[in-house]
């Protein structure tokens, strides 16, 4: 009995010894990883355990994942570029980790602590490494890096003009990274691959940027590409048709080759303030040296008048015509005055009133010509202020005193006519109407002169011209019996409704040629010549 007391005093002896020593041995534990972190604990396979804060996030520097090597591609059709966590401020809390790692085992009543340390010691924990977000202002900047390589610039379309013709080329759409959408995409994968596990995240996570298409300004090349192909289809034709001195009709012509004029014409793009366009112009100068090496071709007794010509020209073009009317002066002339020459006669011998010879030569005195001076011719087209009229023309033969109107050579009317006597002949030239009216007067000699084309000035104030028969202050017509024979006092006489046909039918700007001299003039009786 004695010795089984012994033995039980000795075995629960041995046991309180043994609870004395596991239970300092646990109480002891927290004591000494009071400043560490408890072994078992190891944050993304980086064993903590054992290691102060410090430690273990140094630790966690050296064996954690490189934000470097993190890395997204960014794509944009073919393009691609490499975008790392590092270059955006996304990486790992490192000491965060570890503050975390160095709490396991740390929350509750002693004895919790206690039991949470060895099992962690014996079952191991891990912890997660947290991650920092990437910086939202970093990712926009690296985009506008990627912006400058996605940028296309939108080409507007556009035509080629030159000796191989008009070439068009299409409009094309531009591009532009839509910056803002393009890094809340990339934040979105960014902050998904925070979220991954790294034995899942091998390999680059791709990420397609947006983009936004530029729209060209241009894209219509009409009407000035249709006009361009129009003018180079075939030559221009400059018409010279001067009936002044050419009696016969005919007309001189310059032509320009479709390649010379597809070196006149210039495409430029206008941009107002609302839709562009592709305008059509002509180039000036290039027209002008043109018509610089065909002035000397006109002849010599014309000018080419190269500022009217061009204006006519540059015209004709814009307007997509392949003609047009050359503008030709006429120089003045001289005149050596003759044994028995008069001023009126060297002015009517050259087609021109008295004072328009005058006018050309103001130090001239008229009542003392000198035989052998030099007299200035005016140029004819001081006769003409108007444009001439094309295709019409009146004729006025003075020997037949006859009257025809033309259209083309197409003769229109043939009327008897009287002209001026030989006191006040008619001056035979070429002229054009100046001027119609219904019911001239002339307050001279009292006569009304129904239908009325003025002809010429036969003085600053006074005209010539066609009309009707006229009508005297008694209320008859004059010279009705002898139309057909010189009777006027220089204008052109016709029957009744004769002139108004011809005045309703010529417009102002209709040449008249007078040619000829009129025969004899006929005696008047004193009854005839009343009202005059």
């Amino acid at each position: 009995m004695g010795r089984y007391w012994r033995l039980l005093t000795w075995g629960l002896g041995a046991l309180s010894a043994v609870c004395v020593v596991v239970v300092g041995g646990a109480l002891a534990y927290p004591l000494l990883y009071s400043d560490r972190i408890y072994p078992g604990v190891s944050v993304h396979g980086v064993d903590v355990g054992g290691l102060t804060v410090a430690e273990a996030t140094a630790a966690l520097v050296e064996g954690a994942p490189d934000p470097a090597a993190r890395v997204l591609m960014l794509r944009v059709g073919e393009q691609t570029w490499q975008l790392s966590w590092a270059d955006v401020g996304q990486g790992y809390d490192h000491a965060g980790a570890a503050a975390r790692a160095y709490q396991v085992a740390r929350q509750g009543a002693w004895h919790e602590r206690v039991t949470m340390a060895w099992r962690v010691r014996w079952q191991g924990r891990q912890v997660e490494l947290p991650v920092i977000p990437a910086d939202p202002a970093r990712v926009v900047a690296v985009l506008d890096g990627v912006a400058a390589d996605v940028s296309v610039l939108p080409v507007d379309a556009r035509l080629q003009i030159g000796p191989d013709g008009v070439v068009s080329f299409p409009a094309q759409p531009g591009r532009a990274l839509d910056v803002q959408a393009s890094a809340s995409r990339v934040l979105g994968a960014l902050a998904d691959g925070a979220e991954t596990p790294l034995a899942a995240a091998e390999g680059a996570a791709e990420v397609e940027l947006v983009t936004t298409t530029l729209s060209p300004r241009l894209t219509d090349l009409e009407p000035a590409h249709a006009l361009a192909r129009s003018l180079v289809a075939q030559p221009f034709i400059l018409v010279a048709d001067d009936p002044l001195t050419d009696y016969v009709g005919q007309q001189a012509q310059f032509v320009a080759s479709p390649t010379q004029v597809a070196g006149w014409l210039r495409a430029v793009p206008e941009y107002g303030s609302g839709e562009a366009r592709m305008a059509l112009e002509v180039d000036d100068m290039a027209v002008r040296a043109w018509l610089d090496e065909v002035a000397p071709q006109v002849g010599p007794e014309r000018l080419l008048d190269i500022t009217q010509t061009l204006t006519r020209a540059v015209a004709a073009l814009a307007a997509g015509e392949h003609r047009a009317q050359a503008c030709v002066r006429h120089p003045e002339s001289t005149y050596v005055v003759q044994p028995g020459d008069n001023v009126f006669d060297i002015a009517y011998n050259h087609g021109f009133p008295q004072w328009r010879l005058e006018q050309a030569n103001p130090d001239v005195d008229p009542d003392a010509l000198a035989i052998g001076m030099e007299l200035t011719i005016p140029s004819i087209d001081v006769l003409f202020p108007h444009p001439l009229v094309p295709e019409k023309r009146i004729e006025i033969d003075l020997p037949e005193q006859r009257l025809r109107a033309y259209e083309g050579e197409q003769l229109v009317y043939e009327f008897t006519c009287s002209s001026g006597m030989t006191s006040t002949p008619t001056i035979a030239g070429q002229f054009q109407v100046l001027f119609k009216e219904p019911m001239a007067h002339a307050s001279r000699w009292s006569l009304d002169m129904p239908y009325f084309l003025g002809v010429y000035q036969e003085g600053p104030d006074f005209a010539n011209g066609i009309h009707e028969l006229p009508i005297t202050a008694g209320g008859r017509r004059l010279w009705e019996g002898v139309l057909g024979w010189p009777a006027s006092y220089g204008c052109i006489i016709l029957n009744v409704g004769d002139a108004q046909l011809l005045y309703d039918w010529a417009p102002v700007g209709t040449l008249v040629r007078i040619t000829g001299v009129a025969p004899g003039t006929p005696v008047y009786s004193a009854g005839d010549q009343e009202g005059q």
